[in-house]
């Protein structure tokens, strides 16, 4: 019976100390979580915006750059070019600009700096062009923020919360790519073997 009473006192202290612990971690993780679930909803939406018989989307995609394997938030292929999206992971107020290295993120009283995702996107589309064999001309960049994120500087044109992505992406309706370039493009990005992916392409501007 001691052995018993002693065993649960054990368990009571474990538990009286565990779960402090345990609700403290996941509060941390809220603002994670929540950002997660904001650029899960973009993506999602985003899609749901396109006709996927005209824009092909590749989410998730891998990409070696600078050396290393990165992945993009989601590329879409297309006649019209090859749009290059990118979702951060941002909530609030924004503040920044093509130029600077680093944004700034304020959501309540908890503020953060993020790298410019334009900046980063240019690298993926050098590294996809490079790659791909493909003219730079037939990429677009697009920064793809949640709707109850607001900015507080002047942004390009083509940094945008979610209702304007489809508009953003309708204006580029000029065939820059026929159908079987499309085809071919497509089925590299398919491809899991990167040095097979990126040595299949040879198409130019």
């Amino acid at each position: 019976m001691n052995t018993f009473f002693n065993l649960s006192d054990g368990l009571f202290v474990y538990l009286w100390w565990a779960l402090p612990v345990a609700l403290a971690a996941i509060l941390a993780k809220t603002h994670w979580l929540r950002n997660f679930t904001a650029r899960f909803a973009v993506n999602v939406r985003a899609k749901c915006l396109l006709d996927d018989k005209t824009y092909h989307a590749f989410p998730n995609l891998d990409v070696r750059c600078g050396g290393e394997h990165e992945q993009i938030d989601c590329v879409y292929v297309s006649r019209f070019g090859i749009f290059v999206v990118n979702t951060p992971n941002q909530q609030g107020r924004i503040w920044g600009d093509d130029g600077s290295g680093m944004w700034t993120r304020k959501l309540h009283k908890n503020q953060a700096r993020f790298e410019n995702p334009l900046l980063k996107n240019q690298q993926y589309i050098q590294a996809l062009a490079d790659q791909l064999s493909v003219s730079q001309k037939m990429f677009y960049s697009v920064v793809v923020f949640p709707k109850h994120c607001y900015f507080q500087t002047m942004m390009p044109d083509n940094v945008l919360d979610i209702s304007d992505f489809k508009e953003f992406v309708a204006q580029y309706d000029e065939v820059v790519f026929t159908d079987e370039e499309v085809a071919e493009i497509r089925a590299s990005l398919e491809t899991s073997e990167f040095d097979v992916v990126f040595n299949r392409v040879g198409l130019s501007a």
